[in-house]
């Protein structure tokens, strides 16, 4: 056996296991990865030479595909670099399979180069934390790496999925001679991983009927998912039992009565409007929501009940007012519920639903709010609220949309997304950070044919422009750059908006402009200062083209603050 036949059957196992696409960063300790990866033929690779864009680029296709997707590192601070992605892929659950290259123990703090203290490295930022045995001439040692990289595999897949670290200790040579050939052992041990989907007892139902027969104002509400399906269940729910469902931008869900401006109608100050939607019973799935509004109108108007569905042991309660935590599938348990409310509403011949004066509330809500905010930005001056109006108003059917932390992603969720153009909404905000957005959406169009466009701020662009630094920028790639010179946000929320440092330490306005990254790396670039120029942009922008495109819209920040303010006044005494 080759030294090194070990590691080479990594990829082996990989592929076996349908981790098919590798992030591979280059480094001599990790060359036995990188190598078996590379020549691996069921292996899609991506070179990319900056860790922290690697990370975040691997968590794009991850996040797009929902397959496991290998990050390869050479030893030392490299690894730390990965970090970020990490994060962000564990509290999103996205499957990641990290392999760090290390020096063999008795090397660590020896000064010697590229050596750091690599073992669980990631703290609680990943789901487990393996070191692979330095020496692999016993055949217990390699029983030992074969079930570890299988078990940390069905760890990323299983539930809640998430990332995984296998450290690997690695000896010179880290080469193949000039006359070996790498070879992979189809006879490498394969675990399987028999995942199973949770089912809840008819006791449960019976009892849970029993609450919701009791409540008169029932609510949904959707946090961030990529399930596109759970549009059609909870649309059939909403319609036919008079239901609100709440969905942030970042949801996934679109239906013609869903509201989709809660966070619009929520800026208003009058206590008779809002206690007049305030909930009985609230049943709430997936993560995090964008709405600090919505937030704090649930903790102010506290439910008697609240059911949260998620497959995720952990118990989360962002709202304060959870009461039940129910352990399955949110598309299985709507499904359920629906099948269920609609047997017995047969049986019982129940036509009245009252619901609907509570649901009509909504309704009325929502739809007045709409109109007055597209009022409002159709009369107003150029300024970033209005461009991303007019941005979203543009996407194309069935593309992708990839939203910037900070202010892109509010201010899209306040104009939302709702027409049933089947696009289909990602953002990192597992932590919320701006360290990796253009890398994930990078990784997002690597991994489909569809369009991929990207909103995004200048301040993220620039600290993750190395996303561009590569070989591989797909033609379905589309970024449209906000930039306002600056973190425009800082002068938005209270507090640094009154410091006098407020433009040195918090905003940090620059003259940066994203011409010179486009031309470095082959980007189509166009440059936009007012309405008309991007109106004209945008008839073509999503064209199919030979080239990624970005759309630089250039953007005063003191007057996007002073429309943004504006806008707040409108709804403070909505209702």
């Amino acid at each position: 056996m080759a030294i090194l036949q070990p590691i080479h059957n990594i990829a082996e196992i990989c592929a076996r296991k349908n981790v098919k696409t590798a992030i591979l960063c280059p480094g001599s300790r990790s060359a036995a990865l990188t190598i078996s990866m590379a020549r691996h033929p069921e292996i899609q690779t991506y070179s990319i030479s900056d860790e922290r864009s690697a990370g975040f680029i691997g968590l794009g296709i991850a996040q797009a595909s929902n397959e496991t997707v290998s990050l390869v590192c050479t030893s030392g601070t490299a690894a730390y670099n990965l970090a970020p992605a990490v994060a962000e892929a564990f509290f999103q659950e996205i499957p990641l399979l990290i392999l760090t290259a290390d020096r063999p123990p008795e090397w660590i703090n020896q000064y010697d180069g590229q050596t750091i203290y690599q073992e669980n490295i990631f703290g609680k930022h990943v789901k487990k934390s393996f070191t692979l045995p330095a020496d692999y001439t016993h055949a217990d040692a390699v029983w030992q790496i074969e079930r570890v990289v299988n078990e940390a595999i069905n760890l990323t897949q299983s539930f809640p999925k998430g990332p995984v670290h296998i450290n690997v200790p690695i000896r010179e040579p880290f080469y193949p001679t000039e006359h070996e050939i790498v070879k992979f052992d189809r006879q490498v041990r394969i675990i399987g991983n028999a995942v199973i989907s949770k089912t809840l007892s008819r006791q449960f139902f019976e009892n849970f009927y029993g609450i919701w027969r009791s409540c008169d104002k029932k609510l949904i509400i959707v946090g961030q998912q990529q399930n596109t399906e759970l549009s059609k269940v909870l649309k059939n729910i909403s319609d036919e039992f008079s239901i609100p469902v709440l969905s942030d931008i970042i949801s996934n869900v679109s239906f013609e009565h869903v509201i989709s401006a809660h966070d619009v109608f929520f800026s208003s100050k009058n206590e008779n409007f809002l206690e007049s939607l305030a909930p009985d019973l609230i049943i709430t799935c997936g993560k995090s929501v964008i709405s600090k509004n919505l937030k704090q109108f649930i903790r102010k108007y506290q439910p008697r009940y609240h059911f949260h569905i998620q497959e995720n042991p952990e118990l989360i309660d962002p709202f304060q007012t959870l009461t039940h935590k129910v352990e399955v599938s949110d598309q299985y348990f709507f499904e359920t519920l629906f099948s269920d409310l609609d047997i017995m509403k047969f049986k019982e011949g129940d036509d009245d639903d009252e619901n609907s004066e509570y649901f009509a509330r909504w309704q009325a809500a929502n739809q007045k709010s709409q109109l007055k905010l597209s009022k409002f930005l159709l009369n107003s001056p150029y300024s970033e609220f209005k461009t991303v109006k007019n941005v979203i108003a543009q996407l194309p059917e069935n593309a992708i949309f990839h939203l910037g932390n900070s202010m892109p992603v509010r201010y899209a969720n306040l104009i939302g997304l709702s027409d049933g153009r089947n696009i289909e909404v990602f953002a990192n905000r597992g932590t919320s950070g701006i360290d990796g957005i253009l890398s994930s959406a990078v990784g997002n169009a690597l991994s489909t044919s569809k369009l991929v466009i990207c909103l995004i701020g200048d301040v993220s662009f620039f600290y993750d422009r190395n996303a561009f630094w590569n070989n591989y920028l797909p033609t379905n790639l589309r970024v449209v750059l906000l930039n306002n010179h600056g973190g425009n946000i800082f002068r938005i929320i209270d507090g640094p908006n009154r410091q006098a440092e407020l433009k040195e330490f918090f905003v940090t306005e620059q003259n940066f402009t994203a011409k010179n990254t486009c031309t470095d790396a082959g980007v189509e670039y166009i440059r936009v200062t007012n309405d008309e120029e991007l109106e004209k942009a945008l008839a073509t922008f999503f064209e199919i083209s030979t080239q990624p495109k970005l759309l630089e819209v250039m953007i005063d920040g003191e007057i996007s603050v002073e429309i943004f303010r504006e806008y707040k006044k409108l709804f403070a005494d909505f209702s």
